[in-house]
């Protein structure tokens, strides 16, 4: 296990002014990359890897070569701002991961996860389709969340990354039924993070942000991460800004209590040491693993085998102690066969939302295409609207043009999918 900076000290000072004077705060943005050599340690089919499984994966950053993961010393604290893929090319189509995900201290979200077609890597000559969609900042792509410590919001939910806990990323292969084949060529993930020293710096970095961006959640005393969820659709069903009290620190802390970094860091919406209510950036793409009933609207459930697996369902059956707030869509046209409509659907509501989805008509681009020269623009689509879910039952779901569209497989391993970006919100009993 490494410890990030023992040998090769690397920040800057920005100097960040405010009516009262000139408050100087430091900041360390590091991209870290790992790397996966499949083309030396091939990963199989249905098979996962991490840094330090085999000694062609490894994690470079700062102009070193560690083959263990990467751990914040005492007293650092840090934000995952993003991360962003560079996948291996064979026969000019890119090579295809079930999953890619972050995990802080053994822990990860199993509905967070991205692949190279909805976290692509910003390179030279290709569009920055996230930049579009209003997910990177500068060069560093914000697809976790807008970082606290860069002006974000608590509900931004970028993950925390607390002293002593070790960050690593795990990729995983798609079984056969799925199209799966094994990765033999060399894949690059890289992961960006927000860095602090200090308790002090910390809480001067809150402090600052919190005053500058008017949010005011931090005072250098309590921290207040309530905020109000609500859908002006839907008044009759829901109160209007419904308020959900997410402040995941308030059962260690009292109100007049006092904000602890080494003990509550990971307990702010993001991490992954929050009590209820709790919140998360949620990340999926759902394939279609059934063919099509032609013209009939086509659900990605678990049932009857439709989509991958538990997790990637896009069937929602909420009670007031769960919600999910979609922000961006992305649609994978089908390489064969054409899909004709999408379907934002939710129970109730008397004008129902569908698109015509064809691939000259797609209003939801995804980021990036298995084929390298098919360029995307723009990616997932920003949601003009944010699609709430809370109290009810809401799917996203799909239809044919009148002939049947075949699944993902080994024989057809480019099929249609839905890439699905928001917040997911978690309830206790004591707010509803």
């Amino acid at each position: 296990m490494i410890f990030l900076y023992r040998h090769a000290p690397f920040k800057y000072s920005t100097m960040f002014h405010s009516y009262g004077g000139i408050i100087t705060a430091e900041h360390v943005i590091v991209p870290l990359d790992f790397k996966f050599d499949f083309s030396t340690a091939n990963l199989a089919v249905g098979a996962n890897a991490r840094v330090g499984n085999a000694s062609a994966y490894t994690l470079a950053c700062e102009n070193m070569t560690y083959s263990t993961p990467l751990t914040i010393p005492s007293e650092g604290f840090g934000e995952i701002a993003g991360l962003e893929i560079y996948p291996g090319v064979v026969g000019g189509v890119k090579e295809h991961a079930d999953y890619v995900k972050l995990v802080i201290g053994g822990q990860s979200f199993d509905d967070q996860i991205f692949n190279e077609l909805t976290a692509p890597g910003l390179s030279p000559g290709v569009p920055d389709s996230l930049g579009a969609a209003g997910l990177r900042l500068g060069q560093m792509p914000i697809n976790f969340g807008l970082p606290l410590l860069l002006g974000g919001r608590p509900e931004d939910c970028a993950p925390k990354v607390p002293p002593g806990k070790p960050i690593e990323v795990e990729i995983g292969v798609p079984p056969a039924a799925e199209g799966g084949v094994a990765l033999t060529q060399p894949w690059t993930v890289r992961v960006w993070m927000v860095k602090v020293q200090g308790i002090n710096k910390l809480k001067e970095a809150l402090r600052f942000q919190s005053a500058y961006t008017g949010q005011g959640y931090y005072d250098g005393n309590v921290m207040s991460c309530d905020f109000d969820l609500g859908d002006i659709a839907a008044t009759e069903k829901m109160p209007l800004r419904s308020k959900m009290t997410g402040n995941p620190i308030r059962n260690p802390i009292p109100e007049t209590g006092t904000f602890d970094p080494l003990e509550h860091w990971s307990k702010l919406p993001g991490g992954m040491d929050q009590d209820k209510p709790k919140m998360h950036v949620y990340s999926m793409f759902a394939k279609q693993m059934a063919a099509t009933t032609t013209n009939e609207w086509y659900q990605f459930v678990l049932h009857s085998a439709k989509v991958q697996d538990k997790y990637a369902e896009l069937y929602w059956d909420f009670t007031k102690r769960d919600a999910l707030k979609i922000t961006h869509i992305g649609f994978k046209n089908p390489a064969v066969g054409v899909i004709k409509n999408l379907w934002l659907k939710r129970t109730g509501r008397e004008v129902p939302e569908t698109y015509e989805v064809q691939w000259a008509k797609n209003p939801f681009p995804m980021p990036a295409n298995r084929d390298p020269t098919a360029l995307s623009y723009c990616g997932p689509a920003k949601l003009a609207k944010p699609m709430l879910i809370w109290n009810e039952i809401g799917s996203i779901e799909m239809k044919d043009n009148g002939t049947s569209v075949t699944p993902w497989a080994l024989a057809s391993p480019d099929q249609a999918g839905v890439y699905v970006r928001g917040i997911r919100y978690e309830h206790n009993d004591r707010e509803v």
